[in-house]
């Protein structure tokens, strides 16, 4: 069990290392890490409600009302009214929260896109395997199960 929690813990670091620096190398985002991953669940799930955002961003309701009025300022997201509860209102994004979500998107790749391009053929295999290993790890985390072995 040791081992997989070292791993664990290794692996959540590498990861969040890996983020903070590509963030770092990447020119001209206008978008903060917090602001992207918005935008994505909003991409992903569809409209939400602030305090979906909320949970989904283990912040406090005020916090992702503070981020979605930025949001919507620069027109990145919308608001209207929940038609299952007209006190409560949905945050969608936009066709330009789109395109900046992508715009950002491949400006973090880009530095990374350098790094991978200086591996060679055994270790770009290796990583494509590791990749889909993470991806199914993310997977298993978010279904609350644990990954195959």
């Amino acid at each position: 069990m040791q081992l997989c929690e070292d791993l664990a813990q290794r692996l959540l670091l590498a990861c969040a290392n890996l983020t903070r620096a590509v963030t770092a190398a990447a020119d001209d985002t206008r978008l903060s890490l917090t602001q992207a991953r918005v935008l994505g669940n909003l991409d992903r799930h569809g409209p939400l409600r602030v305090s979906r955002l909320a949970e989904l961003e283990h912040c406090a309701q005020p916090s992702m009302t503070g981020l979605v009025d930025r949001l919507a300022t620069a027109g990145f997201a919308s608001r209207s009214t929940d038609p299952d509860d007209a006190r409560a209102v949905l945050v969608a994004v936009t066709p330009a929260g789109r395109d900046e979500l992508a715009r950002h998107r491949v400006l973090l790749r880009e530095p990374l896109v350098r790094a991978v391009g200086d591996l060679g053929p055994d270790d770009l295999t290796e990583l494509a395997r590791v990749t889909e290993l993470v991806e199914g790890l993310s997977g298993s985390v978010r279904a609350g199960v644990h990954a195959p072995r």
